[in-house]
């Protein structure tokens, strides 16, 4: 069993990690950074956890477990797949548009780690886009499913950042903008299940 308030010490250096991340960058965060904050010694950071990395990892892992329960909350009454997916992509935008420190850490973890469309499929920490792809296209070629899930990805990903860049786009405006984005990712991928030319998206 762990040590009692070990639990605390560690989320007490999360929020110190998440802290500092948002404020200064991914660069301005050190064991020594995160002590200081929170006015534990650099070993005592250490027995928690190993790494920056590791901070980094479970730092990421936390903010993505807060994004998953509100996706779920915010499918609820969504049947269709394309529907599913719809709801997915709006909440997706408006998740980070909230939060544009949280995307901006996020960008930088990505740089960091390599390519994040690619890896975010492959763990499937963009949830379940391959299967809302899989039964939208009706089809369970897994190649076309990736190709076009990876294309869905990096899409959204791009928009996100788009759109978190301009921190004084009206609410009128900000409705606007993700509907749009929305309706052109739907309708790509439903005319990629028709076999139709999406408008230019032939080859995504």
């Amino acid at each position: 069993m762990p040590k009692s308030g070990t639990g605390d010490t560690r989320t007490k250096i999360l929020n110190a990690a998440e802290e500092i991340a948002r404020l200064r960058g991914l660069r301005a965060l050190s064991m020594r950074a995160i002590s200081e904050q929170i006015g534990l010694s650099a070993p005592a950071v250490y027995r928690h956890f190993q790494s920056k990395t590791e901070i980094l990892q479970a730092m990421i892992q936390r903010g993505y477990c807060r994004f998953v329960r509100g996706l779920k909350a915010a499918r609820r009454g969504a049947k269709e797949p394309d529907e599913v997916l719809a709801v997915t992509i709006r909440y997706y935008l408006r998740f980070w548009m909230r939060d544009r420190a949280g995307f901006r850490i996020l960008s930088e973890w990505a740089r960091i780690e390599g390519s994040l469309t690619g890896s975010a499929i492959a763990s499937g920490s963009f949830g379940d886009i391959p299967v809302l792809i899989s039964a939208i296209l009706g089809t369970p070629d897994s190649q076309e499913v990736e190709r076009l899930s990876r294309w869905v990805a990096a899409t959204l990903y791009g928009m996100a950042f788009s759109l978190t860049q301009d921190e004084k786009i009206p609410r009128s405006l900000e409705k606007v903008l993700v509907d749009s984005a929305t309706l052109y990712v739907v309708r790509a991928v439903r005319a990629a299940a028709s076999g139709m030319d999406p408008g230019g998206s032939s080859n995504l």
